[in-house]
C-alpha cells in the first residue's frame, strides 16, 4: 500500500478500514480507526463515526450531514522542531481561506502533552472562512523520539463553527470526543505488513471474494482475490498494492432530493480539501447498478501537502423505497505521483472496477 509522507489537510473519498487491536484495549463507546502495524499509532474515534482513509490519510467524520472530522498521519520532517516544521508550512494553511481573508491563529505553538503516556506536543487553533463557511482547526504535533526525525504525528481536528443543517455547531459539539481521541493516543513500531485474512470465496464469481459482513451490510461487495479485504467492521473496503481502492458506504442524508444536489454538496467539501478538483464530464454517466438506476461522476484531484493525484469514480444509487432505501456509495480511486501517473494506476484496474461494479448486489 502506498504510504504518503505528508499533508496538513483532511481528505474525503472511499474507506480502508484496518483494524488490529482487541475487543479489551478499545475504550468505552469507540472504536480502532487504525492498523498499528500499517500506520505506526493506534487512533481511537468514536462509534458511528465514518471512516475514510483510501487516499492514504486516516481520516474519520462524524456524518454526511455533519463533516466534522479527525486525521492523523505520521511525517519525518528535516526541520529541527515542531514549531520549525508548522513553520515551514503556512503558506499552505493559509490558502485554505478564501480570496482576501486570512487565518486567524486563536493558539500557537503550546504544550499538549498526549496519550496517556504524555508524548511532548504542540498545539496550533486557527479558524478560516472557505466558501463563505466558517470553519475552525485544532492541529497538534507530537514527537515519536526525541526529536522531529524520529517521526512526527499530525492530529487534527475541523469543524464548522456556523450552525450546519441539524442546527449543531461542528467544532463545539465533538472537541470531547477529539479529546478523548488525542488522549487515547499512542505510537508503535509499524512493520509495513498485517496478518494476512482468511478470504471469503463461497459463493463468490470466480477470481473475487466477499468484501462486506452479511450481518451489517444489506448488499454484497466482491473483490478481486489479490486485493486485501477487511470484514471486521461497517466498513465494506478493499485495496491493492498499488494503491487503488474500493469502498462503500451507505447513507441516509437530509435536505437531498436527488443525486446531483448531493454531489454538488460534496464537490464543495472536495474543493475545501484539495487543490485542483477537477470533475471529468459535463454530465455524470447514467448505468446500473444490480438493476438499479445509478450515476458515475469521474473526478481528479490533486492532495495538498504531498501534491499526489487521486483519480476516481463514485458511483451513487439512491433507492428510494424497500428495505434498504437510502443512497449507496460506490468509490474506485487510484492514487499517483501525478495525473498521468494515478489516471494509468485506474486504466490498470479498469476491468476490476467494471467486474466490481457488475457483480454488486442488493440483498
Amino acid at each position: 500500500m502506498k504510504r504518503i509522507l505528508f499533508t496538513f489537510c483532511l481528505l474525503i473519498l472511499g474507506l480502508l478500514l484496518l483494524s488490529s487491536c482487541s475487543r479489551s484495549e478499545v475504550p468505552e463507546g469507540m472504536t480502532t480507526a487504525s492498523d498499528p502495524d500499517l500506520d505506526g499509532f493506534t487512533l481511537y474515534v468514536p462509534k458511528g463515526y465514518t471512516i475514510d482513509r483510501s487516499t492514504g490519510v486516516l481520516t474519520a467524520y462524524v456524518s454526511s450531514l455533519d463533516p466534522t472530522s479527525v486525521s492523523a498521519v505520521i511525517v519525518s520532517p528535516t526541520e529541527a522542531s515542531l514549531s520549525e516544521y508548522f513553520d515551514a508550512h503556512r503558506a499552505e494553511l493559509a490558502a485554505l481561506a478564501d480570496t482576501d481573508t486570512a487565518l486567524v491563529f486563536e493558539t500557537e505553538n503550546e504544550e499538549y502533552k498526549v496519550g496517556n503516556a504524555e508524548l511532548p506536543g504542540r498545539v496550533w487553533v486557527y479558524t478560516f472562512t472557505r466558501g463563505k463557511i466558517n470553519y475552525k482547526v485544532m492541529q497538534i504535533l507530537v514527537l515519536r523520539g526525541e526529536s522531529p526525525a524520529d517521526g512526527v504525528a499530525i492530529l487534527t481536528y475541523t469543524g464548522k463553527t456556523d450552525a450546519t443543517v441539524t442546527g449543531t455547531v461542528g467544532y463545539a459539539d465533538h472537541l470531547k470526543d477529539f479529546e478523548l481521541t488525542v488522549g487515547n493516543f499512542s505510537f508503535r513500531e509499524a512493520t509495513g505488513t498485517s496478518e494476512p485474512k482468511e478470504k471469503i470465496t463461497d459463493g463468490a464469481p470466480d477470481g473475487m471474494q466477499l468484501a462486506s459482513d452479511a450481518k451489517i451490510a444489506h448488499y454484497r461487495l466482491y473483490l478481486p482475490l489479490s486485493w486485501n479485504a477487511d470484514l471486521k467492521t461497517g466498513i465494506s473496503s478493499g485495496y491493492a498494492e498499488d494503491g487503488a481502492g474500493v469502498s462503500v458506504i451507505s447513507l441516509y442524508p437530509e435536505g437531498f432530493t436527488t443525486v446531483q444536489e448531493y454531489f454538488a454538496s460534496q464537490k464543495e467539501q472536495y474543493e475545501l480539501r484539495y487543490d485542483d478538483v477537477t470533475v471529468l464530464g459535463e454530465e455524470p454517466e447514467q448505468i446500473k447498478v444490480d438493476g438499479c438506476d445509478a450515476f458515475r461522476y469521474d473526478c481528479r484531484v490533486t492532495r495538498r501537502g504531498d501534491h499526489r493525484v487521486v483519480r476516481f469514480s463514485v458511483v451513487y444509487v439512491l433507492l428510494r423505497t424497500g428495505l434498504h432505501r437510502g443512497l449507496y456509495t460506490l468509490t474506485l480511486s487510484a492514487v499517483g505521483q501525478s495525473a498521468d501517473a494515478a489516471d494509468a494506476v485506474f486504466a490498470a484496474h479498469e476491468n476490476e472496477f467494471s467486474a466490481v461494479l457488475s457483480e454488486f448486489r442488493f440483498d
